[in-house]
C-alpha cells in the first residue's frame, strides 16, 4: 500500500481519514451539502470527493436527493447515533470534569439530575476528605430549592416548568428559599443570562451552591454539575468567577455528551 510522503499515512488510512471528514462535513450542515461544498470545504478534488461520497453512499452513511442536488446524512449515521446514545454514561463521563472541579475550586462537586420535580444525586466528589462516589442515601431536594434544580429547570420548555411547578408544592426549606412562581421565573431568566444558577442557603442554612446544566444534542438538559461550600469559604463576591468556571465545565461536559458546543 503507497506511503503519503507529506503525511507518512498509507493510502487507505488516508481515505478512512478523508471519508469521516466528509461524514462530518455532510452531517454538519443542516440542509444538506452539494460536491462543490464538500470539496471546496476539504480541499479535494471533484473526482476524490463523488468516489468518497457514492462509497458512503453505497453503504448507507449517505444520500443524495436528485431534486436538490445535495448530499445528506443516512440511516446508517443515524444507527450508529442511536447506538452511541443509547451506551453513554453521563456518570462516567462527567467523573474527570468533576475531579478537575474539585481541584480548581477545593470545594464538594455534586452531578445530579431531576426526577419528578426533585433532585437525586448521582456521583460527588469531596476533596477535602478524598472521596468520590455514588451517594447511597436517595436524597431527593425539590427543584426550587436546589441550584441543580433551578439550572435545569430554567433550560426546560415552559409547558414542562409550568407542569413541574404545579405538581409540587414550592414550600419552604429555609427562610431563603424562593416561594413564588413568579419569583421563580425571573431567577431562570437570570440563570439564562449568566449560565448559572445559585442556591444561596435556599436549602440549608449556612450552605450555598453553584449550578450549570448539562445538555444534550437537542439542547435539552440532562444533568447538572454543581459547587457546594459553606457560606464562609464561598463568599458573595467569590459567585461570579466560580460560576463562570461551574458553567465553563458544564459546557465541556456537555460537549462531550454530545458533540456539540455549549452554548455560552
Amino acid at each position: 500500500m503507497a506511503q503519503d510522503p507529506e503525511t507518512g499515512q498509507t493510502s487507505g488510512v488516508r481515505s478512512v481519514d478523508r471519508a469521516l471528514a466528509i461524514l462530518q462535513a455532510v452531517a454538519g450542515s443542516h440542509d444538506g451539502a452539494t460536491l462543490a461544498d464538500v470539496a471546496r470545504q476539504l480541499s479535494l478534488s471533484p473526482s476524490t470527493g463523488h468516489r468518497l461520497l457514492t462509497t458512503l453512499q453505497e453503504r448507507g452513511f449517505v444520500r443524495f436527493e436528485r431534486r436538490t442536488g445535495r448530499w445528506m446524512i443516512g440511516r446508517s449515521a443515524l444507527n450508529v447515533g442511536a447506538n452511541y446514545a443509547a451506551s453513554r454514561d453521563i456518570v462516567a463521563l462527567a467523573q474527570p470534569f468533576m475531579q478537575q472541579a474539585s481541584v480548581l475550586c477545593g470545594e464538594t462537586i455534586n452531578l445530579g439530575l431531576l426526577e419528578d420535580g426533585h433532585v437525586t444525586f448521582l456521583y460527588r466528589v469531596e476533596p477535602r476528605t478524598r472521596r468520590s462516589y455514588v451517594p447511597e442515601a436517595r436524597v431527593r431536594i425539590p427543584a426550587h430549592g436546589s441550584s441543580i434544580g433551578k439550572a435545569l429547570l430554567s433550560m426546560m420548555p415552559e409547558r414542562e416548568v409550568q407542569s413541574c411547578l404545579e405538581q409540587n408544592t414550592l414550600v419552604p426549606l429555609t427562610p431563603h428559599t424562593l416561594l413564588s412562581q413568579n419569583a421563580l421565573r425571573q431567577e431562570f431568566e437570570s440563570i439564562r443570562r449568566d449560565g448559572y444558577a445559585v442556591d444561596n442557603q435556599e436549602n440549608t442554612l449556612g450552605l450555598r451552591c453553584l449550578a450549570a446544566a448539562i445538555s444534550d444534542e437537542y439542547r435539552r438538559p440532562v444533568a447538572a454539575l454543581s459547587m457546594a461550600a459553606p457560606i464562609e469559604r464561598l463568599k458573595l463576591q467569590q459567585v461570579a468567577q466560580l460560576g463562570s468556571m461551574i458553567a465553563s465545565l458544564a459546557g465541556d461536559i456537555t460537549t462531550a455528551w454530545s458533540g456539540r458546543p455549549a452554548l455560552r
